[in-house]
């Protein structure tokens, strides 16, 4: 599912009309945007320059992995038609971490599971004390960090909301992250698995789960 904000399907606050530009595919203006700010070709060679007239080549880090192998065409497909060189720091998932939590990468990308029916984990990721834990940008806005501290003493009502979707206005308008998606998953057990069930949040339910050998052994496999 496309992700549209910090707000994640089955959590307070999450609806699926909810609308912004996050999820915008727009070249014009990401173009306009380049321009606005000083990112344009300076002599002609069909790249943009850094305001200050430097060469600007975006770094993305990556696993060496068939996914990432493929996002990182589309990544050089897209950022080509924008004028934009990159380039690739391929790494161990391990060590991507490391240098991530140092503050060393310009470009990541990862997933987030919550483990709580409330997607406050996903707007903590901004929230600027958090940046030797799971603030990987190093967002810092204190503005969005007022509203943050503020929506984690309110209960659940529309004030509480009314909060969280300014704090999605400040996070959508600096980006610090841009939200791709929502992964939806389909499950297929046996009829000799037994305790699996959905978990509504995380995927770590393997130490519930066993095998009724006596039942596998009549159905034959």
């Amino acid at each position: 599912m496309q992700a549209e904000s910090p707000f994640i399907p089955a959590t307070y606050g999450y609806d699926p009309a909810y609308r912004t530009p996050m999820a915008e595919y727009n070249p014009a203006y990401a173009r306009a945007l380049l321009d606005t700010y000083g990112y344009v070709d300076r002599n002609g060679d069909g790249w943009r320059e850094t305001p200050e007239g430097q060469p600007l080549t975006l770094e993305i880090a990556a696993t060496n992995t068939q996914r990432d192998r493929s996002a990182n065409e589309l990544w050089t497909k897209y950022m080509n038609a924008l004028g934009l060189r990159t380039k690739f720091r391929v790494a161990q998932w391990p060590e991507l971490v490391k240098q991530s939590m140092a503050g060393q990468l310009m470009i990541w990308g990862y997933a987030w599971q919550v483990g709580q029916p409330d997607s406050d984990t996903i707007f903590g990721m901004a929230y600027g004390p958090n940046t030797e834990s799971i603030n990987d940008a190093r967002f810092n806005l204190p503005a969005y960090n007022r509203l943050f501290e503020q929506q984690r003493v309110m209960p659940d009502g529309p004030e509480r909301l009314a909060v969280l979707r300014e704090a999605t206005r400040l996070m959508v308008a600096y980006m610090p992250y841009l939200l791709h998606m929502h992964r939806i998953y389909v499950d297929l057990a046996q009829p000799w698995v037994i305790g699996f069930r959905r978990h509504p949040f995380t995927s770590r339910r393997w130490s519930w789960i066993d095998i009724d050998t006596e039942l596998r052994a009549a159905r034959g496999a």
